[in-house]
C-alpha cells in the first residue's frame, strides 16, 4: 500500500516565472503573501511589476536569512492574517519554500508553529493557493509537504508536515538559477542526489518514487559538475533543477541513515544542509550496503558506472565510489571536522539529539540504533 501527494501543475521553462501574475489572477486571487529571499533581488522586482500589472497586491516579507526557526514564522503568520493575504507565493530556496509553507498553513489553522512541531497539533482546515519558485537546485522543497523548522528554545531542527501543505504550482525557471555560486551549487546538489539515493532503497520506496529518483540521480550526476564549473550553463541549471524536483518527489518514500544524522548535526554545528548530506551519503550507503544491494547496483547503473556482467555487490561499491568522485569533483565536505573547530564532540548528547529529532525514522534498509549514529558520526569525523 502507499500513497502520493504531489503538485497539481509544475511549469518548466526559462522566464515561466513571468507567468505568475496571470495564474493568481485565473484563481481569482488579490493580495498575495509574497516571501523573497532579498527585496533588491532582480527577480523580485520583476514579479512585483508582473502583479501590478494583473491587479494583484502584495506583502513582502524578507526575514528568512537562513534555516527558518519559530519567530520567524510566527511573525510571517501574523503578517499574513493582519494584512489579508488571499494567497501564498515564494521564490527562494529551501528554506524561503518552506517557510511559507508553514505560514499559509497557520494563516487558516491558528496557532504557534512549535505546536505543531513539538506537540502534533492537527491541521484541520486547507490552507491558501500556494505557488513555489525554487531559486537553488537540490531542497526539492517545492515538491514537498514538509517544512524543517529549528526550534529556538530546545535548539532542535525538526519537520513539521501535512498533505495539504505542499505548493500547488510548482515553477522550474532555470534563469533563476544562474547566479548562484559553486559552493551552494555543489551543496544543493548533492542534497538533491541524497534525496534520490535514499528514497530508492528506503522501505517505503514505491513504483512511482523509484521511477523519480532514478531519473533524479542520472540527469543530477551529469548536470551537477557542469553546473559548477559553468554557472551559465542553462542545460545543466535545467536538468539540476528538474533533478531537485523529481528528488523532491521521490523522498515521499522517506528519508535513510544520511538525513537522520545530516538534519539534527548539521543543526548542532551550523553545516549547510546539503553538506551534512554530502559528508553522510556515502557512509550511509557502506553502511546498508548488504540489506540494499540489488538497489545500489541501479544506482550504479543510474550513476552511469554499471559494470556489465559484475555482480550486484561490486557494481553497488562502484555506485559509493561514483558519489565519491562526484562529491570530490565538486568540491563539496567529506569530514566534520573543520565544522567542529578542533573540539572533541560530546557523543552521548550528538546521539541524544538524533534521537529527538529523526530517531523515530523507521524506513532505512539496515536498522539503526543510538550505536549506529554514533559509529556513523565518528567515521564522519
Amino acid at each position: 500500500m502507499w500513497e502520493m501527494i504531489q503538485n497539481r501543475r509544475v511549469i518548466f521553462g526559462e522566464g515561466k516565472v513571468g507567468e505568475i501574475g496571470e495564474i493568481l489572477s485565473w484563481y481569482g486571487l488579490r493580495k498575495a503573501f509574497f516571501a523573497i529571499y532579498d527585496k533588491n533581488a532582480p527577480v523580485y522586482q520583476s514579479i512585483c511589476a508582473d502583479l501590478d500589472a494583473h491587479g494583484i497586491a502584495h506583502v513582502a516579507y524578507d526575514a528568512i536569512k537562513g534555516e527558518p526557526d519559530l519567530h520567524v514564522i510566527n511573525n510571517g503568520r501574523d503578517l499574513y492574517v493582519e494584512s489579508g493575504c488571499d494567497c501564498t507565493l515564494a521564490v527562494g530556496g529551501g528554506s524561503v519554500i518552506d517557510t511559507a509553507k508553514a505560514i499559509g498553513m497557520m494563516s487558516t489553522n491558528g496557532g504557534l508553529v512549535e505546536q505543531y512541531q513539538m506537540e502534533g497539533r492537527p491541521v484541520t482546515k486547507l490552507p491558501p493557493f500556494y505557488i513555489a519558485v525554487p531559486t537553488t537546485a537540490g531542497t526539492g522543497a517545492e515538491a514537498t509537504k514538509v517544512a524543517v523548522v529549528s526550534n529556538n528554545y530546545n535548539g532542535l531542527k525538526k519537520s513539521l508536515y501535512h498533505t495539504t501543505m505542499i505548493a500547488d504550482v510548482t515553477i522550474l525557471d532555470p534563469s533563476l538559477t544562474v547566479g548562484l555560486g559553486a559552493k551552494a551549487t555543489a551543496a544543493t546538489g548533492m542534497d538533491a542526489l541524497s534525496h534520490a539515493i535514499e528514497s530508492y532503497v528506503s522501505l517505503n520506496a514505491n513504483p512511482v518514487t523509484e521511477i523519480y529518483g532514478l531519473r533524479a540521480m542520472e540527469l543530477a550526476a551529469k548536470a551537477l559538475p557542469v553546473a559548477c564549473t559553468e554557472p551559465g550553463n542553462l542545460q545543466a541549471r535545467g536538468d539540476m533543477l528538474v533533478a531537485s524536483y523529481f528528488g523532491g518527489v521521490a523522498i515521499s518514500a522517506g528519508i535513510g541513515i544520511a538525513h537522520i544524522m545530516a538534519q539534527p548535526v548539521g543543526a548542532m554545528y551550523k553545516i549547510p544542509h546539503g553538506d551534512a548530506c554530502s559528508i553522510f551519503l556515502p557512509l550511509a550507503m557502506e553502511f546498508n550496503i548488504d540489506h540494499a544491494t540489488r538497489k545500489y547496483a541501479d544506482v550504479a547503473r543510474a550513476l552511469g558506472v554499471e559494470k556489465i556482467g559484475a555482480s550486484d555487490m561490486d557494481n553497488a561499491k562502484r555506485a559509493i565510489e561514483e558519489v565519491r568522485r562526484i562529491r570530490s569533483l565538486v568540491g563539496a565536505p567529506d569530514t566534520l571536522a573543520p565544522y567542529l573547530h578542533g573540539e572533541k564532540p560530546d557523543l552521548d548528547f550528538v546521539v541524544d539529539t538524533v534521537k529527538k529529532t529523526t530517531g523515530h525514522i523507521t524506513c532505512n534498509p539496515r536498522p539503526v540504533d543510538a550505536q549506529v549514529y554514533r559509529d556513523i558520526f565518528e567515521k564522519a569525523m
